[in-house]
């Protein structure tokens, strides 16, 4: 018997997503493969079999690295299902089948990067979903600010550098009495984030995404926690990056890992940087050695390399790959807004932080 082949523990939180939108005659394929935990797929077709959908799963080898493809089969029922439920070990949130079937009106449901079923009962899962909506509303408020300009991250491990997010900071609503935050969701509508038929329910979560000017970005990223496709990173990877484009990377094993990687898998957009730098805003969020839960631990930032129209930008790749820094110190037009991971404004309703936490940046 191997271990982690039971199924046990508490299910409503991988439930509450289904309950929230599958509905008796929904047809809902399912996406896995066969290096992923099967306990996963198998709760979830027998959730939706329960609501009374009309659910297929697709079992397929892994792909060869975040964001491609399943197999054409399985691209063509995606366009015949009413969800799409991606349970992969690799992300295929950006892949292009999913932004196709997005664009025709047929949702996701994201649950892939490899997250275990114990994963789905413990950490990032278990915070307050609407709270989430709430941080995000106040991160895009009082962290960045809708005239928000130049950013600039410092770190432990060295990392100094800087990117424009001038006219990217987009502001998602506080959510009202209405507000079903398992929901799927409208980006565009639900957001304000624009373009691109974005319609999906991403779990866990907890991020709030920027989409920094293209081609903005100089000097060193540092990335200590984790990567996609690396997992949990045991030294970390230093990024040069000039004129939003990386032109060196160093560190030790996972450096090597990431040359090859974006050598035999990315292209030429591959090497964008920052695509993304999303602040984390789950408060349960834990390091997992995965993206799906590491990059929303609260007050850390990711950046991402590769794809980015899916928030708010222009960048198409093959592939999107994120990296998280855990205690990042992040300064927003001169002004320190995260300090080591510490966030130094409100981001909770009716919470007000005090006046001497938030403080300029000094000149040198």
């Amino acid at each position: 018997m191997t271990m982690g082949s039971f199924v046990t523990g508490n299910m409503d939180y991988i439930r509450r997503p289904f309950v929230a939108n599958i509905k008796p005659g929904h047809r809902v394929l399912i996406l896995s493969d066969f290096s992923h935990d099967p306990r996963v797929w198998q709760i979830v077709q027998s959730v939706c079999a329960e609501l009374g959908a009309e659910t297929t799963v697709a079992l397929f080898e892994r792909r060869p690295a975040d964001y491609y493809d399943p197999p054409s089969a399985v691209c063509e029922a995606m366009m015949k299902s009413d969800f799409n439920v991606l349970l992969a070990s690799t992300g295929m949130l950006h892949c292009h089948a999913s932004f196709t079937a997005m664009a025709a009106g047929i949702p996701s449901i994201c649950m892939d990067g490899g997250m275990q079923l114990e994963w789905f009962q413990s950490g990032a899962v278990t915070d307050d979903m609407k709270q989430i909506a709430v941080r995000k509303h106040y991160v895009a408020k009082n962290v960045f600010g809708p005239n928000a300009k130049q950013c600039r991250v410092t770190s432990q491990y060295g990392t100094e550098f800087t990117y424009s997010v001038e006219g990217r900071i987009t502001q998602p609503p506080l959510p009202t009495d209405k507000f079903d935050p398992y929901k799927i969701i409208n980006f565009a509508k639900d957001e304000n984030r624009p373009g691109n038929n974005l319609l999906y329910y991403l779990f866990p979560t907890g991020e709030f995404n920027v989409a920094p000017v293209e081609g903005s970005a100089n000097g060193k990223l540092v990335i200590d926690l984790t990567m996609h496709h690396l997992g949990r990173l045991l030294t970390p990877i230093e990024l040069t990056v000039e004129k939003g484009r990386v032109v060196k990377i160093e560190g030790g094993p996972e450096a090597r890992i990431l040359r090859d990687y974006l050598e035999i898998y990315g292209d030429e957009n591959a090497y964008m940087c920052p695509a993304e730098a999303s602040v984390g805003v789950n408060a349960k969020a834990v390091v997992r050695g995965i993206q799906r839960e590491d990059k929303n631990i609260m007050g850390t930032l990711h950046f991402g390399l590769g794809t980015n129209v899916d928030v708010g930008g222009s960048i198409k790749s093959k592939i999107h790959m994120d990296g998280v820094i855990l205690h990042p110190t992040l300064y927003v037009d001169g002004v320190k807004r995260i300090d080591s991971g510490r966030i130094l404004v409100p981001i909770e309703a009716g919470k007000q932080a005090a006046p001497a936490t938030v403080r300029r940046e000094s000149r040198r």
